[in-house]
């Protein structure tokens, strides 16, 4: 089972259905084009014009096939107004990459948690300054 959780409100799914791998084209091409545009950003060079998407266009092409793999019982306004920002576009990456590679059972709970990192960890730990005088 695979479970949403937007605001209150938790949905979920026994499986991923044929419909999200048959609807996913126009997401997995959205998401192809973000990374290409990512990688050419981080190397330095132009992106034309005409290669350029908006943050709107990218996120309703990406939010409307995730509301689809849940079989439609959100609906996109309720994405955008209920999901993490911070999770939204990896969360959505994951699920078509799942999808895409037939290894939907990796799919769980949504939002995901990021990861934590050592460094992450050491600054949210405080040294024991009792600890320090023993």
């Amino acid at each position: 089972m695979i479970t949403c959780k937007l605001g209150e409100k938790t949905y979920s799914v026994d499986f991923v259905s044929g419909r999200a791998l048959r609807e996913m084209e126009p997401a997995a091409k959205m998401y192809g084009r973000i990374v290409a545009i990512s990688n050419a950003a981080m190397n330095g060079e132009t992106i034309p014009d005409s290669d350029q998407l908006s943050i709107p266009e990218a996120l309703d092409v990406m939010v409307r096939w995730f509301c689809i793999l849940f079989g439609n019982q959100f609906t996109p306004d309720d994405v955008l107004d209920g999901y993490p920002v911070d999770r939204l576009m990896h969360d959505i990456a994951l699920a078509l990459m799942a999808v895409q590679t037939q290894t939907t059972e990796i799919l769980d709970t949504f939002p995901t948690k990021a990861a934590k990192t050592e460094n992450a960890e050491a600054r949210t730990k405080t040294p024991n300054a009792e600890a320090k005088n023993v």
